[in-house]
């Protein structure tokens, strides 16, 4: 069972697909999360590795897609989580919301109540760089 930690929103005049089309590759993550050093595709999945401290310095994530949602699915670290990226639009600017959940089992360090404020605004930070990436016409992986 998954626990909500916390959910952050963002409106960009980025089009949507520019949005998808970052988000569906993880080898981008470098260019909008500076604790993202190493990104390395494998058969089902990409290997992540962030620079320390970091509650996971190396994770193993799957990206799924919907229509509307871009879900990153994190394991092998610290603590496993899944992040859903769910776009829509308002007049001429789509939205972009990401929600992080954790499974309820997970043993961590600290009490997810004190890590929940810390995790949101972090997550905060990279959504805006996101969002800076995706108005912008630095070349992305596709």
């Amino acid at each position: 069972m998954l626990e909500p930690l916390f959910q952050n929103s963002a409106t960009t005049r980025a089009h949507r697909e520019r949005l998808r089309t970052i988000l569906t590759h993880p080898e981008n993550l470098p260019l909008w999360d500076a604790e993202i050093v190493e990104v390395n595709p494998e058969a089902d999945g990409f290997r992540i590795l962030r620079r320390s401290p970091a509650l996971n310095t190396e994770e193993h994530v799957t990206v799924r897609t919907t229509p509307n949602k871009v879900i990153y699915q994190s394991q092998g670290g610290r603590l496993a989580y899944q992040l859903v990226f769910t776009l829509g639009s308002a007049a001429s600017q789509t939205t972009i919301t990401e929600a992080l959940t954790v499974p309820t089992t997970d043993k961590l360090p600290v009490p997810l109540r004190l890590l929940a404020p810390i995790a949101k605004q972090a997550f905060a930070q990279n959504l805006q760089a996101f969002v800076t990436l995706a108005e912008s016409s630095l070349e992305v992986t596709d």
